[in-house]
């Protein structure tokens, strides 16, 4: 039932950004229409302590520095939606490649945002939009093939230089 209300979220929250597309540009961003850095602070704390409660995901978590992750995910989001933080983390990619994510996982963690949202009391439109400009990381996140365990094995810079 959770996935398929994901699903539902996700696309209409496509149809949403299509239509908002057409239309005039609005003359806030969404950072400011979001209700800006506290807001978007609020975001990154609630969403880290949603996740970390999150069984189906937060063994992922277990060698993170969490004061660091909720600052990149404030940065993240800030520049995102068009505040003026830079995003000072590594890429989707280089960040994810060793987690072996899932799509199973990574629906989880857009659930786990959409909850962190909602208890932050972020407009479900709004809601929307920021989860259409996250959408496309899910390339750089999930693997193929992936069995959602962790490579903890140290990089091969390391071990080479042994």
């Amino acid at each position: 039932m959770k996935h398929t209300t994901f699903i539902a979220r996700l696309l209409g929250g496509v149809l949403l950004a299509s239509l908002i597309a057409g239309a005039a540009e609005a003359q806030e961003t969404l950072y400011e229409q979001m209700g800006g850095e506290a807001k978007m602070r609020a975001i990154a704390e609630e969403f880290t302590n949603v996740l970390l409660a999150d069984p189906r995901i937060n063994f992922t978590f277990a060698n993170t520095d969490l004061a660091k992750f909720k600052q990149l995910i404030f940065e993240q989001f800030c520049n995102l939606t068009g505040g003026p933080c830079k995003y000072t983390g590594r890429s989707m990619k280089e960040s994810h490649e060793k987690l072996n994510s899932t799509n199973a996982q990574f629906n989880a963690l857009a659930e786990d945002l959409y909850i962190a949202l909602e208890r932050v009391n972020v407009p479900y439109r709004l809601q929307n939009k920021l989860m259409v400009m996250l959408a496309p990381m899910h390339k750089d996140i999930v693997k193929k093939g992936a069995t959602g365990k962790p490579d903890l094995s140290p990089p091969a810079s390391a071990q080479s230089a042994k």
